[in-house]
């Protein structure tokens, strides 16, 4: 659920002032005017990392392909202009300060008696102090993740606060997107301890990667190019944990692995059945996609048994996450959240090529086909670890890239072509997870 705004909390941010100087704009409000296609033509997995760079200055709005070159973007792009130049709010408030338990607080509740309320200030990891010029938390995949892990009820969340409020038990937590848990109504220190470290680990994949600009899921996902040949910080670091200042030394081992040493883990139960759901989600969509293209028929009900694997895999993975014993053995977890996500978005591109009101033209039809058969082949190499073929994969995406880019200069139907592209890109994706290295 989604914490709905008043009319007062609506107006113009721009109107704001704070002892007489005017506030920035906030990231939600650039977020906005992005295209929201998570195409992946900027080099970024998703639009949401895409606004956090140009928001930072590390990256031009230009940078984006559609909204530089497509006409319907071009009043966006002037709107973005123009919050650069009267300035965005995007960076974590305040410093955080590591005690030596983690915790900011803990003390009696005033309005229950033998109760307590504690709040921690999260960081990235083990290593301490983090750059946190994107933030902590991911507001929209902090929300998804609540929303999606199963531990929590009466979940409320707003994507443009940055704020989630949900009931562990009699406990009520709120989560802000500066990496602040707040507990109140906790039986004890252990207790409310117990309660900050559940949703840390719940959340992990929504930490943003102080890198990248990515949320750690889209990291495990294989998006991330800085993520390709090293361990990412997010994953590598671990979910925070208000009771742990340090670890032992990262080893070092790639994706590849994961399939059997999850064999041996107590958790193992979950993972093999996201990993069932993952199977049956992308042979529907492979199915659905050739049924469109030969008959052009839209299967909704498939499209909705596919997003409703989605959910499934996002549940077990956070399961697996949060009760893995072991940080490095729980990362994998990760992956499998990352997986889902490139399934996510080939779907949406799928539905976005369906909405199409015209019939697509023999050279979109090829482009599309080629595009799926990427997808699902890079997946069905990913399944079976066969290194030499996803390398293939990876070739095959880079010279179809060629001919795509080609297109896209010079046909009309554009939206069409950036959908395909976000379906063979995130095949793409899958195809580099094999040698993505991973914490052990």
């Amino acid at each position: 659920m989604l914490w709905k705004l008043n009319s007062k909390e609506h107006h113009d941010r721009r109107s704001l002032t704070f002892k007489g100087k005017e506030l920035p704009h906030s990231y939600h409000e650039l977020y906005n005017l992005m295209p929201k296609l998570d195409c992946g033509l900027c080099g970024n997995p998703s639009c949401r990392t895409m606004a956090r760079k140009i928001a930072t200055g590390d990256a031009k709005p230009e940078q984006c392909v559609n909204l530089s070159t497509r006409p319907e973007y071009e009043k966006n792009l002037q709107d973005i202009r123009q919050l650069l130049r009267e300035g965005v709010e995007i960076r974590a408030k305040g410093t955080i300060v590591i005690e030596e338990t983690g915790v900011t607080y803990i003390h009696p509740c005033i309005s229950e008696a033998g109760k307590v309320t504690a709040e921690a200030r999260l960081t990235s990891g083990p290593e301490g102090a983090v750059d946190l010029k994107y933030g902590f938390y991911d507001p929209i995949q902090l929300c998804m993740m609540l929303n999606m892990a199963g531990f929590f009820q009466d979940v409320r969340c707003s994507t443009s606060l940055g704020i989630g409020r949900v009931t562990v038990d009699d406990k009520t937590v709120l989560i802000y997107k500066d990496g602040r848990i707040n507990v109140r109504r906790a039986k004890d220190r252990e207790d409310a301890v117990k309660t900050i470290r559940l949703v840390s680990r719940s959340l992990w994949g929504a930490i943003i990667c102080s890198c990248c600009g990515n949320a750690g899921v889209d990291c495990a996902s294989g998006g991330c190019e800085d993520c390709v040949t090293r361990v990412c910080p997010v994953i590598g670091g671990g979910p925070p944990d208000p009771t742990m200042t340090s670890r032992g030394p990262i080893q070092q081992t790639t994706a590849s692995t994961i399939f059997d040493r999850v064999k041996a883990l107590e958790t193992k139960g979950y993972f093999e059945d996201g990993v069932k759901h993952l199977d049956e989600a992308f042979e529907i969509f492979g199915e659905t996609s050739i049924k469109f293209l030969k008959e052009h028929v839209i299967d909704k009900a498939a499209l909705k048994s596919v997003e409703e694997k989605i959910v499934q895999v996002n549940r077990l993975a956070i399961k697996f996450v949060v009760e893995t014993s072991s940080i490095y053995d729980a990362a994998i977890g990760l992956i499998l959240s990352g997986v889902a996500m490139d399934l996510t978005r080939m779907v949406n591109g799928l539905e976005i090529i369906m909405s199409s009101k015209e019939a697509l033209s023999p050279k979109l039809k090829e482009f599309f086909s080629e595009a799926v058969s990427i997808a699902t082949e890079a997946y069905h190499d990913f399944r079976v670890a066969d290194f030499e073929k996803a390398k293939r994969i990876a070739e095959w995406y880079a010279e179809f890239r060629k001919r795509w880019t080609e297109a896209f200069r010079t046909m009309s139907e554009k939206e069409v072509l950036a959908a395909i592209e976000k379906i063979s890109v995130n095949g793409f994706y899958i195809s580099r997870l094999l040698v993505k290295p991973l914490p052990t």
